[in-house]
């Protein structure tokens, strides 16, 4: 851990801390970089500077943090995210900057220089961007690495935060097959709770994982421990902390968690091997991809630690007893890609590429094309570290026809869960994807559809839908002039302060999804 000169910050917001989100949480694709702090359910808490410093850096977007401020001092930048608006001053420039950029979107340092006594108010509490309900997203970095870091490391000085003298939730043991295995004589992946007895039986190579997680006082919301450790027969197999992350290697969670775990259960089982490819800088100790093994009548001591930050901890204890293989032997035939070398496979009418280091590990990757317009790429792996190339056919009655095409990703119950724009050439669509698993190709001809213009408190509103690719770009204009328009959880936002509307004034407003179809609405000032 890097040492500052303080240690201690001011809270960042005016209220008592209470956090529904911790440091090291485990999310999907990335571990949480900060606290997420709640604002009772409402926007509009006055949001306060943790230390005295300057704004380095003003971000404005309609995903991620949304609308963000970062305060650099003293060697730490701290972040404040999702905020429903900023400081007057700054709110003053940002608006002067983006009219005459004619671009709302802005990440990037200031034009001029705001400077804030720790304690003063910088913005107010919102729940702008990548946000599901008004709370306060907020981080410490290193100023110079931007290395996020535990922020509760500080003592926040303030209106109080939550207590914390409940230890974390000890739930389970996993025990993983790997190789020719068998765990409480079965074949599948086992997990072994308090409640099931003192003792798993194992015959052959196994992994092993452990399910846990962390609460605070009075409140429900499930968090991350800080760190395990695991013993076998009282040495240190496995160790690691959730003290500081890397931005450039925080989407290696999931190769730290069982991702079978995770998308089939959401639940939070962290491996205590270590994936070729995983980068993260978080174990003091872990074992490689070499397996576990206790021989036929020998029996080995399984002691697991989970503690929190403060200091309290959960232990648990397993005896794995050594085991003789019982069942017939799969004898089914897997070949291992390495995921060293790069990797070209076909079947029917799909074609994958893997470039080298796409796999976390080694693993075998199955294509399938039933012929019915569905194409599945399968593997245990389930996701890639970096994408690769998927080409699939165009289906035979959009061929040649010039219409734009989009590949969808299509989860078990049949909706779209994720999708990718390609042109059309000589009848097959490629793209570059990260997932695993159900695919087709589906035309989008239908523009986007924006609804009856609004006016909710003060805000010129209109609600923008798109059947299928998303919407790209917007854009708005009051008699020619460019309006300042924002995006709201799937509305365009404008701020009558402003000051541009004009009785009579005509309004043009028009989305544009990804595939480039185009839909509009026209109107008059003021609304009838």
């Amino acid at each position: 851990m890097p040492l500052f000169a303080q240690d201690t910050l001011h809270s960042p917001l005016s209220i008592p801390l209470w956090f529904s989100g911790n440091f090291g949480e485990i999310r999907t694709g990335h571990f949480h970089t900060g606290m997420d702090i709640r604002t009772g359910g409402v926007e509009g808490v006055p949001v306060l500077a943790a230390q005295t410093g300057r704004i380095s850096r003003v971000k404005v977007s309609d995903s991620g943090y949304g609308l963000a401020l970062y305060l650099d001092g003293r060697g730490l930048t701290t972040v404040y995210a999702h905020l429903s608006r900023f400081h007057p001053d700054i709110e003053q420039w940002l608006q002067t900057t983006q009219y005459a950029a004619e671009s709302w979107a802005f990440d990037g340092p200031p034009g001029e220089t705001f400077g804030f006594e720790a304690g003063d108010t910088i913005g107010w509490s919102g729940n702008s961007g990548r946000s599901f309900g008004p709370h306060l997203h907020f981080e410490v970095r290193d100023q110079r690495t931007q290395w996020p870091i535990n922020p509760l490391r500080w003592t926040l000085v303030g209106e109080g935060v939550t207590e914390d003298d409940v230890p974390p939730e000890f739930r389970g043991v996993w025990v993983l097959p790997a190789g020719d295995c068998e765990i409480e004589g079965a074949r599948d992946r086992f997990r072994w709770s308090p409640a099931y007895g003192e003792s798993v039986r194992v015959a052959g190579p196994f992994h092993l994982g452990v399910e846990a997680f962390d609460r605070l006082d009075g409140e429900p919301f499930t968090h991350g421990p800080h760190g395990i450790d695991v013993f076998l027969d009282d040495s240190l197999i496995h160790r690691h902390r959730m003290d500081t992350l890397d931005f450039s290697t925080n989407k290696d969670v999931s190769a730290h968690i069982d991702i079978a775990a995770w998308q089939d259960r959401r639940t939070r089982v962290h491996r205590l091997h270590r994936l070729p490819g995983n980068r993260l800088d978080i174990y003091h100790k872990t074992g490689d991809m070499t397996p576990l093994a206790v021989a036929p009548g020998d029996t080995a001591q399984l002691r697991v630690v989970v503690m929190d930050l403060p200091g309290n901890i959960s232990t648990a204890e397993v005896q794995l007893i050594g085991d003789s293989l019982r069942l017939a032997t799969d004898t089914a035939e897997f070949s291992l890609l390495d995921h060293r070398r790069r990797h070209r496979l076909t079947e029917g009418r799909i074609g994958i590429e893997l470039p080298p280091g796409a796999l976390y590990g080694d693993a075998a990757i199955a294509l399938v094309d039933d012929s019915s317009g569905t194409f599945s790429v399968v593997s245990e792996a389930r996701l890639t570290r970096s994408a690769y190339q998927i080409t699939v056919p165009v289906p035979v009655a959009w061929k040649g026809t010039g219409e734009p095409m989009v590949l969808c990703g299509i989860d078990e119950d049949g909706e779209v869960d994720g999708t990718w724009v390609a042109d059309e050439r000589g009848g097959m669509i490629g793209a570059k994807v990260k997932q695993f698993g159900t695919f087709e190709v589906r035309p989008d001809t239908v523009a986007p559809v924006l609804g009856s213009p609004r006016l909710v408190e003060g805000a010129l509103r209109l609600a923008v839908e798109d059947d299928l690719s998303g919407i790209d770009r917007w854009e708005g204009r009051c008699n020619g002039q460019w309006m300042r328009l924002g995006w709201e959880k799937g509305e365009l936002v404008y701020q009558v302060g402003d000051g541009i509307l004009t009785d009579g004034a005509e309004i043009k407003v028009w989305a544009v999804d990804e595939v480039g179809n185009l839909g509009h609405r026209e109107f008059t000032w003021p609304l009838k």
